[in-house]
Parts: structure tokens; C-alpha cells; sequence
């Protein structure tokens, strides 16, 4: 596939996901706790430990630490993919050290969850939060580390492929 292919569907996926975050940041509050407690509520069914729990301790356990887990959660795993896909994008760029695309791509991800949290700021029952952007950011900085590994470890297979079929 030719690089500005790529980049083109890279570019399409990034707006896509940043789209994805935009609409849970734009949610209520009431309905971000809705779609929350319905992640909880599965969680806590198929958990057999967490399903055989009698009340008041399931609700204190589903409230107190499964809701912070699964809403943080989001946060971390949404940023990931952002750091994934911008990454690989800033990598079908030419001319640019490998450290330069990877301080590129955090300052475009750390800057998006900031302006993402401003946002939230305007949003009824909603907060602006510098715990989620630091949580967002480490999120961001996993997904660009993974990719980053990932393609040093292919790399190293294609290298030492070429030098076996010798």
C-alpha cells in the first residue's frame, strides 16, 4: 500500500476516533453514568465472585471501585488507540527522526485531551479534570510505545529473515 494511501486512511481513522471521544465528552452527565453502569452492570454478572456478592457490598463494590475502573478505563483505552493511529500516521511521514514522530504524536494526543476536557467543562453535570488528561496522556503515550515496539520487533524478524534464507 503506498504511503499517502496510508496516511489518507490513517488521517480518516484518527478523525473517527477523535470524533468517538467528542461524542462521550459531549453526553450529560446522567447519560455518561447510564453507559457506564451498563459496562459495570456486564462486568458484574459474568464475574462469578462479584455475581454470588450479597447487597449492601456488591453495590459498594460495583460504586467505589468497578465505576472509577471501567470510566478511567475508557479514558486510558481511547487514548491508546488515539497514540496507535497517530503514530503510525506520523510514521508514513518522510524526513523525521523516529523520536521527533513520537514527541509529535503525544503533543497532538496530550493537546486533543485537553481541549477535550475544556469541553467537558461546558457540559451539564460534566467536569474538566486534570486527572482524566494525565490518564488520557498515559494512555496516549502506551498506544504510540506499543507501536513503536511493534515495529522494531517486525524489523528485526524481516532482518533476520533475509540474513536465514541465505
Amino acid at each position: 500500500m503506498q504511503e499517502k494511501t496510508k496516511r489518507t486512511i490513517l488521517g480518516i481513522l484518527i478523525l473517527i476516533n477523535c470524533a468517538t471521544i467528542f461524542m462521550f465528552s459531549n453526553q450529560i452527565a446522567d447519560d455518561s453514568t447510564v453507559t457506564s453502569s451498563r459496562v459495570v452492570n456486564f462486568i458484574s454478572e459474568i464475574i462469578p465472585a462479584i455475581k454470588n456478592m450479597q447487597e449492601p457490598d456488591k453495590t459498594i463494590l460495583k460504586e467505589q471501585i468497578l465505576t472509577p475502573i471501567v470510566r478511567k478505563g475508557a479514558h486510558f483505552s481511547i487514548y491508546t488507540m488515539l497514540g496507535m493511529l497517530t503514530i503510525s500516521f506520523a510514521q508514513t511521514l518522510k524526513n523525521k527522526k523516529q523520536y521527533q514522530l513520537i514527541i509529535y504524536s503525544l503533543l497532538f494526543c496530550i493537546f486533543y485531551a485537553s481541549t477535550d476536557e475544556f469541553h467537558q467543562y461546558f457540559i451539564p453535570g460534566r467536569s474538566a479534570e486534570i486527572r482524566d488528561v494525565l490518564i488520557d496522556s498515559l494512555g496516549s503515550l502506551t498506544g504510540i510505545l506499543l507501536i513503536v515496539l511493534i515495529r522494531k520487533i517486525i524489523e528485526k524478524i524481516r532482518k533476520e529473515s533475509i540474513w536465514t534464507q541465505k
